[in-house]
């Protein structure tokens, strides 16, 4: 079942975020219910729990392709952070927790205000998961459909922003692969910093994930990542383009 355009009254595909037509934000569809699967955890984390002996739950923040994502207190640093759990019929693979562990040391390499901070891929109990800085505030997705459209002005700071944290990845040769509305994260101050570079490759390494394998998100990828052939920066030039569009 499509989604209809509330502007222009197209329809479009269930899967889409913005019109084809005119470019509108679209409104989310339902969410497929949970079932007893490999994709449901083998550990609910809840509100106040305590998991890995180390992170105090304190909210769910969203899910993905990857798995849940929950804001956590890590009670050993005293500071919040964000815990990314790895779906079971992900973390199953070795080839794909050695890639992960593999880019994870590039992504870690980059420190840069507009870039968020990734820290350790672990296992708890059967469960992997991967810890970055908590970033407060909400994706450019949720940012542009509150607005419904964003000013020029804004448009411009967050492009501008985000330019300078790929500038800083792509000086030191990593590539983000999956640049989108829902990796862009918008702080109180109107502040943009990059996430999730945790699929990222060194582009002047030898990462596990290289030509023939797609990685990414269709509706941003570049020509040569929908072709799973080699990518570069340019790439990522390419979904920002997409993005600002």
């Amino acid at each position: 079942m499509g989604i209809k355009c509330p502007k222009c009254k197209t329809e479009n595909t269930a899967d889409s975020e913005f019109c084809k037509k005119c470019a509108t934000p679209l409104p989310s569809s339902k969410e497929i219910p949970v079932t007893e699967t490999l994709e449901t955890p083998k550990e609910e984390l809840t509100t106040g729990s305590i998991f890995a002996g180390r992170y105090q739950i304190i909210e769910e923040l969203g899910k993905g392709g990857m798995g849940k994502v929950y804001r956590a207190l890590d009670k050993k640093l005293n500071e919040e952070v964000a815990l990314k759990l790895i779906k079971p019929e992900i973390a199953s693979d070795k080839k794909t927790l050695e890639r992960f562990n593999n880019e994870l040391k590039f992504a870690r390499k980059i420190a840069h205000k507009n870039v968020g901070r990734m820290y350790e891929l672990m296992e708890e109990k059967g469960t992997h998961f991967i810890t970055m800085e908590y970033v407060p505030g909400q994706d450019l997705r949720g940012l542009i459909r509150q607005t419904g459209q964003l000013t020029v002005g804004t448009a411009i700071s967050i492009t501008k922003q985000v330019c300078e944290g790929l500038t800083e990845a792509h000086r030191l040769g990593v590539i983000h692969r999956d640049l989108k509305p829902q990796n862009i994260m918008i702080d109180k101050e109107g502040s943009a910093r990059i996430m999730d570079f945790g699929i990222a490759r060194s582009v002047s390494g030898k990462g596990i994930t290289g030509a023939g394998v797609m990685v990414g998100t269709p509706e941003y990828m570049s020509p040569e990542q929908v072709e799973s052939k080699e990518t570069d920066q340019r790439s990522d030039i390419y979904s920002l383009g997409v993005i600002l569009y």
